[in-house]
C-alpha cells in the first residue's frame, strides 16, 4: 500500500530531517536577523506586530483567560492539526480512527459508562502515529494560519500585523504548553530533548520569521524568505555578491 510505504519513509527520516534542520539553524538565524533589521523600514507594522505578541503573552498570564479554556483550545487545535496531516500523508492513524470508531459505535466514548466492544487487532503500521503526525502541532501553527488568511482578506495592513502577532504568540504559547504538559502521543521517552532542540526549535524559528515577514511586507515578505535563507551561502561563495 502507498500509505504504508509513506509511513515507513517518514519514520526512517525522523533523525536525518532533525539533523538537517539543525544544520540549517545558522541560515535561519541569519534570516531572523535580516527581518529584525528591516523593522525600521516598516515601523507601524512592526509596532503593531509586537503589540500583538506582548498583549497575547500578557493576557495568558492574567486571570481574564481561564486555563481550562486555553487548554481545551490547544487540545482541539492539536487534534485538528494531526488529523489534517494524517489525511495529507494518507495515514488513517489514531486521531481519525478514534473519531470514526466512536461515531460508528465500534468503540464507546470515554464518557460512556457501558463497556466498549472489542476492537479488531490493528495492523502494525497503524499501531500509532508516526513522529511527523504526533509532533505536528509543535510546529504547524494551524490556528495562526487561519488568522493570517482571514487578516489578509478582511483587515487593513496595520491591523493584520497586530493579528499576526497574536497568532504567532499563541502558537509559541501552545508549543510551550504541550512541551510542559506532554501528552501520550508525544512522550518524552519517544521524542527526547535532543529532538526538540534539533528539529522543533529551528522549525518554530521559521514559523516566527514567516509570521513576522508577512506582518511587515505581506506575501512579498514571504517571497523574500528563500533568498534570505541563502544569503550566508552567497556571501561565502567566491566572486559573488549577496542577491
Amino acid at each position: 500500500m502507498i500509505a504504508k510505504h509513506i509511513d515507513r519513509t517518514v519514520r526512517a527520516l525522523q533523525w536525518p530531517i532533525a539533523y538537517g534542520m539543525a544544520a540549517l539553524s545558522p541560515l535561519i538565524l541569519t534570516a531572523l536577523a535580516l527581518w529584525l533589521a528591516r523593522s525600521t523600514s516598516f515601523p507601524l507594522y512592526a509596532t503593531m506586530f509586537w503589540l500583538g505578541v506582548a498583549g497575547t503573552f500578557a493576557l495568558s498570564r492574567s486571570s481574564w483567560v481561564s486555563s481550562k479554556i486555553l487548554n481545551k483550545a490547544i487540545a482541539y487545535e492539536r487534534r485538528f492539526t494531526q488529523a489534517i496531516l494524517s489525511f495529507l500523508l494518507l495515514q488513517p492513524t489514531s486521531v481519525i480512527l478514534g473519531w470514526v470508531r466512536t461515531r460508528l459505535g465500534i468503540q464507546k466514548s470515554a464518557n460512556d459508562s457501558q463497556p466498549a466492544k472489542p476492537l479488531p487487532p490493528p495492523t502494525p503500521w497503524l499501531a500509532d502515529d508516526n513522529w511527523l503526525i504526533a509532533t505536528s502541532s509543535y510546529f504547524l501553527p494551524t490556528a495562526s494560519i487561519v488568522l493570517w488568511l482571514l487578516s489578509a482578506l478582511l483587515l487593513p495592513a496595520f491591523l493584520r500585523s497586530f493579528i499576526l502577532g497574536v497568532g504567532v504568540a499563541y502558537h509559541l504559547l501552545s508549543v510551550y504548553f504541550q512541551i510542559r504538559h506532554s501528552v501520550a502521543s508525544t512522550s518524552n521517552s519517544q521524542y527526547p530533548k535532543r529532538f526538540l532542540w534539533l528539529f522543533l526549535i529551528p522549525m518554530n524559528l521559521l514559523v516566527f520569521i514567516a509570521g513576522y515577514a508577512f506582518a511587515l511586507d505581506g506575501f512579498s515578505g514571504l517571497q523574500k524568505l528563500p533568498s534570505d535563507l541563502m544569503t550566508p551561502i552567497w556571501l561565502l561563495m567566491p566572486n559573488s555578491t549577496a542577491r
